[in-house]
């Protein structure tokens, strides 16, 4: 009975998703996010996954509802700030609104994720295919990692910070490996996608292809939808950065944000600086602040009592701090001095590089015309050396 209802409300939620393109309104959100909910609640009561068990063991049938939390997640996504603020709504309050759902997002994303990758272990029922996905698989555990800790530190405020995300690759570490890891991505990501629309709406054909068919197709889509989280926590967190920075600590008069359903957030009274340092006796010590701050270079060095009103570096010589504001104020990497082709002349000249030969042209035993010239050169080279004899232009050069 159970499983009927799933079915039934599974077909229902994918219905209206199909009808309803375009921006929504907040009743049409409020209509489909409430059917997400009761879904995943079906879906929680049913038990039909257990952290004991491995993909293998899940039946055909219930493949796809392992996509509901994903397909959750990317709905809030699109459509949480549109639906709820029009145009003109005031940017103060669109960004909160934002912050808000990125949290939400993540958290579905990554319940997705975590159960189909490391509970479930979808590598196990890849087979010969399991070594093109190693590399996703390094990232997820990577993140987990990460993401735990963050949790455990700071709560439900904890999130991975976009420096830490930029450290995880599939091997190595630089922007040399996060380029591997993107192409890797990508051409995976493909190919799937390629897979999965040879069959089209694999929920159509549920009745007409064999098992093993919709069970092969159903991997691929929980394979692609991964891939696609991995991508969406990459620049949901680049975005989520960009928002705590533009946004600061600003109050803009909202008293609750919330989707219908979901509680997100509510208003805080305490500070809202969540990173002040724990050392309050430091006297450069002043907290925390995503706001732009004037520089405090006016003030002075010293107190007449002789303390310290803001830090400062003792170099030896201006030379030094010149240095040293070059490494404060540059980009943070060497920049070339000379174009490649002063580079090239330079190597030539020193022996680094070779200049390569200079293709010799081939000589036609027929063309008269060269013949000639060639043989006037050779004549006139003889009559020159018969002329200038060997070591006839140095006889002056070593009288004593």
């Amino acid at each position: 009975m159970e499983q009927n209802s799933i079915a039934s409300k599974y077909k229902t939620l994918n219905a209206d998703l199909k009808s309803t393109q375009g921006k929504l309104t907040l009743d049409q959100f409020r209509k489909i996010h409430n059917e997400f909910i009761q879904l995943s609640n079906f879906i929680e009561q049913a038990d039909l996954f257990s952290e004991n068990e491995t993909l293998d063991e899940v039946s055909t049938s219930s493949l796809a509802y392992l996509l509901v939390p994903y397909k959750h997640g990317k709905f809030i996504d699109s459509n949480a700030v549109s639906s709820q603020l029009g145009v003109d709504a005031e940017p103060g309050k669109r960004n909160r609104l934002r912050l808000v759902t990125l949290q939400i997002v993540e958290s579905m994303l990554w319940k997705f994720v975590s159960l189909v990758a490391l509970d479930l272990k979808i590598g196990d029922s890849l087979g010969k295919d399991d070594e093109k996905f190693k590399g996703i698989y390094k990232w997820i555990t990577a993140y987990s990692d990460i993401r735990q800790r963050e949790i455990s530190n700071h709560g439900t405020k904890g999130f991975v910070k976009l420096n830490e995300l930029e450290q995880i690759s599939f091997k190595g570490a630089g922007p040399m490996a996060r380029r591997d890891m993107k192409v890797n991505k990508w051409n995976l990501e493909k190919e799937l996608g390629q897979k999965v629309k040879l069959i089209g709406d694999v929920d159509d054909m549920v009745g007409k292809l064999d098992e093993e068919v919709v069970r092969k197709v159903r991997i691929d889509q929980l394979l692609l939808a991964i891939i696609d989280s991995v991508s969406l926590l990459e620049s949901n967190a680049m975005e989520r950065e960009m928002l705590i920075n533009i946004q600061g600590s600003s109050d803009d008069g909202m008293e609750q944000l919330k989707i219908e359903g979901m509680k997100l957030i509510s208003p805080e009274t305490e500070s809202k600086d969540s990173r002040k340092s724990q050392n309050k006796g430091s006297i450069f010590d002043k907290g925390y602040t995503d706001k732009l701050e004037f520089s405090d270079n006016d003030k002075k060095l010293l107190s007449k009592e002789g303390k310290v009103l803001r830090p400062f570096t003792i170099v030896g010589s201006d030379k030094q701090r010149k240095e040293l504001q070059s490494k404060v104020f540059g980009t943070g990497q060497v920049l070339p001095s000379m174009t490649v082709e002063e580079l090239v002349e330079q190597e030539l000249q020193n022996g680094g590089m070779v200049k390569p030969k200079e293709e010799e042209p081939e000589i036609d035993e027929d063309d008269y015309e060269w013949q000639n010239k060639e043989t006037r050169r050779l004549r006139e080279w003889d009559d020159f050396t018969d002329s200038n004899k060997k070591g006839s232009g140095n006889k002056m050069g070593n009288i004593g």
